[in-house]
């Protein structure tokens, strides 16, 4: 009878813990908040680095206070703060905004000894994409002749609208310097959601560049994307101010 009370317990346990960490679905975008609440300004932690990393191994967005930008590759989780500094941020540092995927490419394609500009890069990647009514997650390895980042933050309450940060931000170029680009494409109807058309995020081979990606050069590439069928949002879990007035996030 003992042997059968606690029995029990380990399948009540289990399948408490099973309710509890649901399985990660590897073709779904893992959203923590809307890029809208982070252009209103609501800044605070809604998941920990450790849940991002248990939701997929690449992706990007940013970090509590809006300090710094997120990268995610190879399930670490890296922030470019505004000095420049890249950093592997610990489990229990919150973030206010991110997307996350377990990556697995259906697209590939290699381009060498070609310099292509972000806009060219941009019309490369349109080519590829196969529908324009689904998210597409992206990574791309290559050798950069130049690239401009740039991060944010922090900021302490009352936090200013993202647009007002942005216009703060510090700027990084970058030449010859090998590293990935990793980001999404969103189609536009999503915009309230999340960044609508490219946004991408930059770490060095090195780990000791990144940020966000305001312009570049890229003479070699390995291109690789990831259609996505599924998308999963958390929204904050505090009540968020709302965006009063009509913005953008211009990627």
């Amino acid at each position: 009878m003992k042997k059968m009370f606690l029995a029990l317990c380990f399948i009540v346990l289990g399948s408490s813990l099973a309710l509890a960490n649901p399985a990660i679905d590897k073709e779904t975008i893992y959203q923590g908040a809307t890029i809208e609440a982070l252009l209103a300004g609501n800044y605070d932690g809604v998941a920990t680095v450790e849940k991002v990393k248990r939701q997929g191994t690449m992706g990007l967005g940013t970090f509590a206070g809006l300090d710094g930008e997120m990268i995610v590759l190879d399930g670490k989780v890296y922030k470019a703060a505004r000095d420049g500094k890249v950093t592997v941020e610990n489990d229990n540092v919150q973030t206010p905004f991110y997307a996350v995927k377990y990556f697995s490419a259906d697209i590939t394609k290699k381009i060498e000894a070609t310099d292509l500009s972000l806009d060219l890069l941009k019309k490369e990647l349109d080519q590829l994409r196969k529908r324009n009514d689904l998210p597409y997650a992206i990574i791309i390895k290559g050798k950069f002749k130049s690239i401009k980042v740039r991060s944010v933050g922090p900021y302490e309450p009352p936090y200013p609208l993202l647009s007002d940060a942005v216009s703060e931000q510090s700027v990084f170029d970058y030449s010859d310097v090998s590293g990935r680009l990793v980001g999404f494409w969103l189609p536009a109807y999503m915009g309230n959601t999340n960044a609508a058309g490219y946004h991408l995020h930059f770490l060095s081979d090195d780990a000791q560049k990144g940020g966000h990606v305001l312009n570049l050069v890229i003479t070699d590439a390995e291109i690789g994307l990831d259609e996505i069928p599924k998308m999963h949002i958390e929204f904050s879990p505090y009540p968020t101010k709302p965006l009063e007035k009509p913005d953008s996030y211009k990627s």
